[in-house]
């Protein structure tokens, strides 16, 4: 099957929400690799709930993978974000005029149904360079697959491309995300009595305001290739308390934080934990504990890397940034120059409205075969 739609159909149709096994996917990928005469390793684990996760390394077969590194790297998550119960269609492939719409139409089965049309159609005899497609899980709950090949260090590739959806325009840098779980402690009492207890969500409030103050700060710092032109802060959960008439002793909240590319991300920790210091100069009684979940970096991409002027020059479109987390800080570890490509806009992702026009399926097609014959023949 060489048509990214059709593909894309049998795509979608694979529930594969990050908190199922990937094993559907990663299955209809094999078939078709096989069918083209790639060969292909699976890397497996086991994550936290005891699913089995499955990252899958191809390459044709004319190709010579012993030491497993690569002159390019096609990547491709396939763990999608949970849907809704309400929508009934999530996993069947609508078509709405020129539009496919469908749970990971765009993020990203789109580019994934595209790599695998384009691998049953290039000659590969023709190729010089080694290419491979590399398939991950859990990149939806933090990269987790892509980390897993980083500590196993599967391979190496002097470059890749990331896919993710950007309208068919070359990203060549992006922000990084960070995540922290944030426990302000504080004693338990009646609440008529409220001088015998010691409020934590008044706690979390104080420390909440600091924080915002510091989303402030944050500003000074400008990269005008972002937008945000800055690293953002945002406090997208919070619970606390055990009934109304209770001094809650605990409070918690998530802190997430997006630093631009060249910035260190343990920058924003430091600058929280200075505010929890002063705040416990001020009140001997404030007691914080900061969890850190996720400490992932941005990526920048050199303004004339090989792969980055074969997009330009194939595209017609100049290099921007995201503001989205990717794995291509993972694909770097890796030793590969990398950049975020892909057909679909993330302004539809993850919601019932997620949509990728047909067109750009068949113009990524053309693009990815234009880089592939650029740098590996």
């Amino acid at each position: 099957m060489t048509d990214p739609a059709e593909l894309l159909r049998e795509l979608v149709g694979v529930s594969s929400v990050s908190r199922e096994s990937n094993h559907g996917v990663i299955s209809v990928a094999e078939v078709v690799l096989a069918q083209a005469g790639w060969r292909f390793r699976q890397y497996a684990y086991v994550d936290a709930l005891g699913v089995v996760k499955t990252n899958l390394v191809a390459w044709p077969s004319q190709n010579s993978a012993d030491d497993m590194h690569f002159r390019l790297a096609l990547v491709c998550h396939t763990d999608t974000v949970p849907y809704s119960t309400n929508w009934a269609d999530a996993t069947k492939l609508i078509e709405d005029g020129p539009d496919l719409k469908g749970c990971g139409a765009c993020d990203v089965k789109g580019f994934l149904a595209c790599i695998l049309a384009v691998a049953a159609t290039i000659d590969a005899a023709s190729l010089t360079k080694p290419l491979c497609i590399v398939l991950t899980a859990d990149e939806e709950i933090g990269c987790l697959g892509a980390r897993h090949l980083v500590e196993s260090q599967a391979l190496r590739a002097d470059y890749a491309i990331i896919g993710e959806p950007t309208s068919l325009q070359p990203i060549s840098a992006g922000k990084g995300y960070c995540l922290a779980e944030v426990t302000v402690n504080g004693r338990e009492a009646h609440s008529a009595f409220p001088d015998n207890g010691k409020s934590a969500i008044f706690g979390a409030a104080r420390l909440i305001v600091e924080i915002e103050k510091i989303a402030e700060q944050l500003k000074e710092f400008r990269r005008d290739n972002f937008s945000p032109p800055w690293t953002t802060l945002n406090v997208g959960e919070i619970q606390g308390g055990l009934a109304k008439n209770i001094v809650p002793p605990a409070c918690r909240f998530l802190l997430e934080w997006r630093p631009v590319a060249d910035q260190d991300p343990e920058f924003v920790l430091e600058l929280v934990r200075g505010a929890v210091q002063r705040l416990e100069q001020l009140d001997p009684l404030f007691h914080c504990e900061l969890k850190v979940l996720r400490v992932q970096e941005g990526f920048v991409s050199s303004p004339d890397s090989e792969l980055l002027m074969s997009l330009i020059q194939a595209t017609g479109k100049p290099p921007a940034s995201v503001a989205f987390g990717t794995e291509a800080p993972w694909l770097q570890r890796l030793g590969a120059e990398t950049v975020v490509f892909g057909p679909g806009s993330m302004n539809s992702a993850h919601s019932p409205r997620e949509f990728v026009p047909r067109e750009e399926l068949y113009r990524c097609m053309d693009v990815l075969t234009e880089a592939i014959y650029n740098l590996c023949r």
